[in-house]
Protein backbone atom coordinates (compact mmCIF):
# COMPACT_ATOMS: atom_id res chain seq x y z
CA UNK A 1 0.00 0.00 0.00
CA UNK A 2 2.82 2.22 0.81
CA UNK A 3 4.37 1.98 -2.66
CA UNK A 4 1.14 2.56 -4.47
CA UNK A 5 0.27 5.71 -2.10
CA UNK A 6 3.72 7.03 -3.03
CA UNK A 7 2.74 7.00 -6.85
CA UNK A 8 -0.22 8.46 -6.53
CA UNK A 9 1.66 11.23 -4.46
CA UNK A 10 3.90 11.61 -7.56
CA UNK A 11 0.86 11.32 -9.43
CA UNK A 12 -0.68 14.20 -7.70
CA UNK A 13 2.15 16.32 -8.36
CA UNK A 14 2.31 15.94 -11.78
CA UNK A 15 -1.21 16.71 -12.46
CA UNK A 16 -1.97 19.30 -10.12
CA UNK A 17 -4.35 21.86 -8.49
CA UNK A 18 -6.90 21.65 -11.26
CA UNK A 19 -7.64 17.86 -10.48
CA UNK A 20 -9.44 18.47 -7.13
CA UNK A 21 -10.93 22.01 -8.16
CA UNK A 22 -14.43 21.75 -8.37
CA UNK A 23 -15.03 25.39 -6.99
CA UNK A 24 -12.54 27.55 -5.47
CA UNK A 25 -11.00 25.31 -3.52
CA UNK A 26 -10.50 21.46 -3.44
CA UNK A 27 -13.09 19.05 -2.26
CA UNK A 28 -12.35 15.83 -0.37
CA UNK A 29 -14.81 14.24 -1.88
CA UNK A 30 -12.62 14.43 -5.36
CA UNK A 31 -9.72 13.87 -4.09
CA UNK A 32 -11.48 10.58 -2.80
CA UNK A 33 -12.74 9.39 -5.63
CA UNK A 34 -9.66 10.22 -7.67
CA UNK A 35 -7.87 8.30 -5.11
CA UNK A 36 -10.68 5.51 -5.56
CA UNK A 37 -10.27 5.39 -9.33
CA UNK A 38 -6.38 5.09 -8.83
CA UNK A 39 -6.35 2.00 -6.94
CA UNK A 40 -9.24 0.46 -8.46
CA UNK A 41 -7.31 -1.26 -11.29
CA UNK A 42 -4.13 -2.75 -9.41
CA UNK A 43 -6.85 -3.92 -6.49
CA UNK A 44 -8.74 -6.03 -9.02
CA UNK A 45 -5.85 -6.99 -10.71
CA UNK A 46 -4.89 -8.57 -7.25
CA UNK A 47 -8.19 -10.12 -6.18
CA UNK A 48 -8.81 -7.44 -3.88
CA UNK A 49 -11.86 -5.45 -3.68
CA UNK A 50 -12.72 -1.63 -2.68
CA UNK A 51 -15.36 0.03 -1.36
CA UNK A 52 -15.70 3.80 -1.05
CA UNK A 53 -17.65 5.63 2.38
CA UNK A 54 -18.37 2.49 4.07
CA UNK A 55 -20.78 3.43 6.71
CA UNK A 56 -19.20 1.80 10.42
CA UNK A 57 -20.88 2.57 14.42
CA UNK A 58 -18.27 5.78 14.12
CA UNK A 59 -18.88 7.36 11.07
CA UNK A 60 -18.15 6.99 7.31
CA UNK A 61 -14.78 5.13 6.35
CA UNK A 62 -13.45 6.93 3.22
CA UNK A 63 -11.74 3.68 1.51
CA UNK A 64 -11.65 0.16 2.53
CA UNK A 65 -9.63 -2.22 0.56
CA UNK A 66 -9.80 -6.03 1.34
CA UNK A 67 -7.38 -8.57 0.29
CA UNK A 68 -6.32 -11.84 1.71
CA UNK A 69 -8.37 -11.04 4.36
CA UNK A 70 -6.28 -7.77 5.51
CA UNK A 71 -8.20 -4.54 5.71
CA UNK A 72 -6.44 -1.29 4.36
CA UNK A 73 -8.23 1.70 5.64
CA UNK A 74 -7.78 4.85 4.02
CA UNK A 75 -9.10 8.23 5.53
CA UNK A 76 -8.96 11.63 3.36
CA UNK A 77 -8.82 15.10 3.81
CA UNK A 78 -7.82 18.58 2.59
CA UNK A 79 -6.36 20.52 4.59
CA UNK A 80 -7.98 22.33 7.07
CA UNK A 81 -5.11 22.95 9.57
CA UNK A 82 -2.73 21.39 12.44
CA UNK A 83 -5.15 20.50 14.51
CA UNK A 84 -7.70 19.52 11.89
CA UNK A 85 -4.80 17.11 10.70
CA UNK A 86 -4.54 15.79 14.25
CA UNK A 87 -8.13 14.65 14.80
CA UNK A 88 -8.58 12.77 11.16
CA UNK A 89 -5.47 10.42 12.51
CA UNK A 90 -7.37 9.70 15.40
CA UNK A 91 -10.59 9.28 13.32
CA UNK A 92 -8.59 6.70 10.98
CA UNK A 93 -7.59 5.42 14.66
CA UNK A 94 -11.20 4.63 15.70
CA UNK A 95 -12.01 3.25 12.24
CA UNK A 96 -9.17 0.99 12.94
CA UNK A 97 -10.32 0.32 16.01
CA UNK A 98 -13.82 -0.94 14.77
CA UNK A 99 -12.92 -2.52 12.47
CA UNK A 100 -9.75 -5.09 13.86
CA UNK A 101 -6.98 -3.88 11.55
CA UNK A 102 -3.91 -2.45 12.90
CA UNK A 103 -3.15 -0.37 10.56
CA UNK A 104 -4.16 2.65 8.18
CA UNK A 105 -3.12 5.46 5.58
CA UNK A 106 -3.89 9.12 5.90
CA UNK A 107 -4.15 10.81 2.87
CA UNK A 108 -4.30 15.28 3.15
CA UNK A 109 -4.53 17.35 0.12
CA UNK A 110 -2.82 20.40 0.94
CA UNK A 111 -4.03 23.21 -1.42
CA UNK A 112 -1.94 26.36 0.65
CA UNK A 113 0.29 28.69 -1.48
CA UNK A 114 3.15 26.77 0.08
CA UNK A 115 2.11 23.40 0.51
CA UNK A 116 4.67 20.99 2.68
CA UNK A 117 5.30 17.62 1.14
CA UNK A 118 5.05 15.32 4.12
CA UNK A 119 5.17 11.28 4.84
CA UNK A 120 5.53 10.20 8.24
CA UNK A 121 4.75 6.83 10.15
CA UNK A 122 3.56 7.07 14.24
CA UNK A 123 1.61 5.01 16.37
CA UNK A 124 -2.06 6.67 16.95
CA UNK A 125 -3.93 5.25 20.26
CA UNK A 126 -1.64 1.67 19.81
CA UNK A 127 -2.81 2.02 15.56
CA UNK A 128 -0.12 2.68 13.20
CA UNK A 129 -0.97 5.59 10.68
CA UNK A 130 0.94 6.01 7.70
CA UNK A 131 0.11 9.91 6.66
CA UNK A 132 0.62 11.30 3.50
CA UNK A 133 0.22 15.20 3.10
CA UNK A 134 -0.18 15.52 -1.03
CA UNK A 135 0.88 19.21 -2.20
CA UNK A 136 -2.06 19.83 -4.76
CA UNK A 137 -1.46 23.63 -5.52
CA UNK A 138 0.73 24.70 -8.11
CA UNK A 139 0.72 27.82 -10.63
CA UNK A 140 -2.61 28.32 -12.12
CA UNK A 141 -3.58 30.02 -15.32
CA UNK A 142 -6.19 32.11 -16.21
CA UNK A 143 -7.73 32.99 -20.18
CA UNK A 144 -3.82 33.23 -21.14
CA UNK A 145 -2.63 34.98 -17.82
CA UNK A 146 -0.34 33.58 -15.45
CA UNK A 147 -1.32 33.30 -11.86
CA UNK A 148 0.14 32.04 -8.77
CA UNK A 149 -2.07 30.61 -6.14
Amino acid sequence: MDALLDNFRNFIARVGFSILEVSDTPQESVGRHLLFAYLEQFVLLVGGFRHIEVQTGRGRMDLLITHNRRKYIVETKVWRGVASYQRGKRQLASYLKSEGASEGCYVVFDHRTSPETRTESEKIEGFEIRSYVIPVAQERHYEGQKKVN
